[in-house]
């Protein structure tokens, strides 16, 4: 039963435009992305390795050379299986620096635009056998089942149709950083679309064809012959050739290498693809067999790489042939879309935009540009395509394209084997190899299959049909040739330091490190001006600030590390948008490094920032490292002296916590940065003791917000060899303000005790000459009887007296008293008494002339003390009163009592007490006055002396709430009371040995 050509077509256009509409909805977000994004969808979109070579070629390689067409599959699974050392270094190189294609990472590894567009030439020449293959495949199924048309005409409607596709949904994103979901999707489907097409067409088969799996044992048991020839000696064939072949195809075919690296960015997702897609292919190779022998048993008139559509056919099921051709179809246009996306990226980034003029100043959109210059090349590959399809014989076997295809392919292997384990290879080596390897390959296999040399010489055609035939022989022979010009050529040619630098960065294991440079821009603005003259104004400012976003920076960055990086992101990011080569060269001429630094030190922060990120990865000894590691920076980070280390060019290396504390400036913004870029006074302490050649610099002040500090720094010099040269630095600083506040404070009250002790000399003196005066005074007026001279006499000996109880009261201010723990003798106080001299003593004082005291004492209330500890305590309150009234205020003192204590009031009509000091006004040294005229110490003093006596002390302002003014201290001490009636009343009285005793018992 033949089909209409329309139906065929209807089919086709159905199909396409399902697959369109479920890119479409990914696209969209229509679809969710649990589904989307799920590790499941990536291992099924590898599944495009699964071409039309898998569905009809492997049948007919199946046919000449038995089980040696489970190379196929068994090549790239082992590729898959060995993925850890393989697949995942090459992921991490293109993830880390956005490559795209394997020509991109030779362009990035070889740091050469020639390696990248060598190999572009050769993937796009050996690519269109395959590309051929996949329309011929498509052509000759409608042409079979339908016998209208020819298939070349047919050729061109599936070419329009996938070439849509590609123009619509592969240029969507042209950054490697935006994953293409929509197309992963998509492959995804048309994997499962094959996978169920097979499964169907094998369970037909089975119980249609064959009645079960006893039938296909009892048909093998008569058919002998095709188990023979089926188990033909491997070692007979090109079986070894084809596992390599196949093998290397994980990496060098375009179509692979995108699905795998470039719209994937998850170790996860290439972990479970390492088991997961050899499972999917060995389900997708289980019907292979079947189809072959049903077509054999059924006696298919056609090749045996259309054995699908025939079974329809034979069974007179309709149906089952159009699921074939779906299959065919799903298997072609799957490889043809990805591969012709890739190429087209690769001749963008590698033979078109190489030429593109970065010296002029052209305001375009470049990314329309590269969006409408993209979908131009796609167009063009199709056609290309269909133009080498038809240059072909039309009998040519489809495996035979197939295995051109990936022989010509296979000459990349040795390039990508050297990025990952060969740091000595060159791009004079790779170059010179691939032109060696490609050039014999060209000749001896792809140049016969495109030439009917029958129309020269049969001779010739003879050649060229042995030639074939030996081809397992050839294409190792071109490998090898390949590899050895690359290890002769490299051996005895030198690298360049940026190749040699990108080596470094491709290996899989790699101890090197590499000196740092910083680019001449100053600032992140800096680098926006000087990309505007290769991108354009608009294009440079969104290429600056998604590498700003990427890497967590502001707008207004400067400090030099970060600078370093913000331009290692740029060249990533346009290699993502451009290709390495063009992006290198870019960033190379209009970013260029500082050549006035020859040396700047490693970015230390940044480096433990990613040991921070990978520290949940890190195991065995590295994981111990690491937390050693930890362990020492935490130890700097919360150390309670201010600390920071400079390298040698000056640029903060680390600032830990006491020192943002120290500073009030947050870590984040000094590390990188030169040390003299950090704010006043800071710039000028660190700066200037960098350079001096002392270690220590004590006691040094500065003055901070109108305050004087003292700071004690130290530094030593590092030599370690991950800082770079000498010129290291650790600085730490000490703040020793309050230290020498202390220090002043203490001179302070020894001086005032010096002049206390002086002034009591003076007045013992003074008490000679005065008990002179009195005996004088008194005799002239005992003995004068002139009433004026008696007068005088007897006013003399009142001065005399006043100025003897004057005397006294400084003798006895000055006098120690009695400690508490030498005696247990209550002696009672008179309140009224001691306030009454303590009065007396701050009168003679200039600054209490104008101040009034009023003493409301009782002269009843008797308090147990010290008498000199306590006046001392009248004296310091009367005093801070004195300090804060205004002339002619009234200093009040009254005395209220209860049965047990008695209440003491110094209240002032002063400015009062802010309520945010009156907390810290018993702290030592804390004082408000102006210095040198406070120590600190007066109220200290007072609150140990009320304490010492049992007591209590609070201040209470203001006392005037309307006009915020006046201070009242409220002192309570315990109330003096005669023996009898402590003893009556059965009070408890302290005894020396530091026991309470109750009259008449111990308690």
């Amino acid at each position: 039963m033949s089909f209409e050509l329309e139906e065929l077509l209807l089919v086709s256009v159905a199909y396409l435009l399902a697959l369109f509409l479920c890119a479409w909805a990914t696209e969209k977000g229509l679809i969710p992305r649990k589904i989307t994004q799920h590790p499941a969808v990536y291992v099924l979109s590898l599944g495009v390795y699964a071409s039309s070579w898998a569905y009809f070629g492997s049948l007919g390689f199946a046919s000449e050379h038995g089980y040696v067409f489970l190379a196929f599959y068994l090549g790239v699974s082992g590729a898959f299986l060995l993925s850890p050392v393989l697949l995942h270094p090459i992921l991490r190189i293109t993830r880390t620096y956005q490559l795209s294609s394997l020509a991109d990472l030779f362009a990035f590894r070889f740091r050469s635009p020639l390696a990248g567009t060598l190999a572009t030439v050769l993937m796009l020449t050996a690519t269109m056998p395959l590309l051929s293959l996949q329309i011929q495949a498509v052509s000759d199924s409608i042409h079979l089942i339908s016998e209208e048309y020819s298939p070349e005409r047919l050729a061109i409607v599936f070419c329009v149709m996938v070439a849509l596709f590609a123009a619509l949904f592969g240029t969507r994103h042209l950054s490697t950083r935006d994953r293409q979901r929509g197309l992963v999707m998509a492959m995804a489907v048309e994997s499962v679309v094959k996978l169920v097409v097979m499964v169907t067409l094998g369970l037909v088969i089975l119980f249609e064809v064959f009645n079960g799996l006893d039938g296909v044992e009892a048909w093998l048991a008569v058919h002998q012959d095709k188990l023979i020839e089926m188990q033909t000696p491997l070692q007979d064939g090109p079986w070894r050739s084809m596992l390599l072949m196949f093998f290397a195809s994980a990496i060098v075919m375009p179509h692979m290498f995108h699905m795998t690296f470039a719209e994937n960015r998850s170790q996860r997702s290439l972990h479970i693809a390492s088991w997961a897609l050899p499972l999917f292919l060995l389900v997708l190779s289980l019907p292979t067999l079947l189809i072959l022998w049903a077509g054999i048993k059924l006696n298919s008139p056609v090749a045996a790489d259309y054995f699908p559509l025939f079974i329809g056919q034979a069974l007179d099921m309709p149906w089952l042939t159009i699921v074939a051709y779906i299959g065919g179809l799903a298997a072609a246009s799957g490889l043809t879309i990805v591969t012709i996306l890739a190429l087209s990226s690769m001749i963008m980034n590698h033979i078109v935009l190489p030429y593109y003029p970065p010296h002029l100043q052209i305001e375009v959109n470049i990314y329309r540009w590269l969006i409408w210059f993209k979908q131009f090349i796609i167009v063009a590959l199709i056609m290309s395509s269909y133009g080498f399809y038809r240059m072909l014989e039309a009998e040519k076997a489809l495996y035979n394209l197939g295995v051109i295809a990936y022989v010509g392919a296979l000459q990349l292997l040795p390039g990508a084997l050297c990025v990952l384990y060969w740091p000595k290879a060159n791009h004079k080596g790779f170059i010179t190899g691939l032109i060696g390897g490609t050039t014999l390959w060209f000749f001896t296999m792809m140049l016969p299959q495109m030439v009917d040399f029958s129309l020269f010489s049969s001779t010739m055609d003879e050649v060229s049909t042995y030639l074939y035939q030996q081809w397992h022989l050839l294409g190792m022979t071109s490998l090898t040739v390949n590899a050895v010009l690359i290890y002769l050529v490299s051996n005895f040619t030198c690298m360049s330091p940026e190749e040699r630098s990108a080596a470094s960065a491709c290996q899989v294991e790699s101890n090197s490190r590499n000196d740092q440079k910083v680019p001449e821009a100053k600032s992140a603005h800096d680098f926006h001006e000087m990309l505007s003259k290769p991108l354009g104004g608009r294009v440079a400012h969104k290429e600056v600030s998604r590498a700003l976003s990427d890497l967590n920076m502001r707008e207004d960055e400067n400090r030099p590390h970060a600078l370093r990086r913000l331009r290692e992101r740029i060249e990533k990011n346009l290699s993502g948008l451009m290709g390495p080569s063009v992006a290198h060269d870019i960033v190379d001429t209009f970013l260029p490094w500082d050549e006035n630094k020859g040396y700047v030190a490693r970015d230390i922060h940044f480096m433990e920032s990613r040991l921070e990120a990978y520290h949940s990865r890190l195991s065995g000894l590295a994981g111990e490292l690491d937390d050693l590691r930890r362990y020492h920076r935490d130890i700097l980070n919360n150390l309670p002296m201010a600390l920071c280390s400079v390298d040698a060019a000056g640029e903060i290396m680390l600032w830990n916590q006491a020192m943002s504390h120290m500073t009030a400036i947050p870590a984040s913004e000094v590390l990188g940065s030169p040390l003299n870029r950090i704010p006043e006074p800071w710039n000028d302490i660190l700066s200037n003791f960098a350079r001096i050649d002392s270690q220590h610099l004590p006691k040094h002040g500065v003055e901070i917000n109108g305050q004087l500090r003292y700071f004690n720094l130290h530094k030593a010099n590092l030599e370690a060899l991950v800082y770079g040269p000498n010129g290291n630095k650790v600085m730490l600083l000490e703040d020793h303000t309050e230290n020498q506040m202390l220090e002043d404070q203490l001179f302070h009250s020894e001086r005032l005790a010096s002049i206390g002790q002086l002034a009591a000399g003076v007045a013992h003196e003074i008490g000679n000459p005065v008990t002179a005066i009195d005996c004088l005074a008194q005799e002239l007026k005992a003995l004068s009887e002139e009433g004026d001279t008696r007068e005088v006499a007897g006013q003399v000996l009142e001065q005399t007296q006043r100025i003897s109880r004057i005397v006294q009261m400084l003798m006895n201010y000055s006098h120690n008293g009695k400690n508490r723990s030498q005696t247990s003798t209550h002696e009672p106080v008179d309140l009224f008494t001691s306030v009454q001299e303590s009065i007396s003593l701050l009168q003679l004082g200039r600054k209490s002339s104008n101040i009034s005291f009023l003493n409301l004492c009782d002269p009843e209330h008797r308090v147990t003390g010290n008498p000199q500890k306590l006046q001392q305590v009248f004296i310091n309150l009367l005093n801070n009163a004195v300090d804060a009234s205004d002339e002619n205020s009234t200093i009040t003192i009254r005395t209220s009592a209860s049965a047990h204590t008695v209440k003491i009031e110094v209240e002032d009509q002063g400015h009062g007490i802010p309520a945010n000091i009156q907390e810290r006004l018993f702290e030592p040294f804390f004082t408000t006055k102006e210095t040198g005229k406070g120590t600190g110490l007066g109220l200290a003093l007072t609150w140990n002396i009320i304490e010492e006596h049992f007591g209590t002390i609070r201040v209470i302002s203001p006392t005037d709430k309307n006009l915020d003014k006046g201070t009242l201290f409220e002192i309570s001490l315990p109330r003096h009371e005669p023996q009898s009636i402590r003893q009556q009343h059965g009070y408890m009285t302290y005894r020396p040995h530091d026991s309470w005793e109750q009259e008449g018992e111990t308690v």
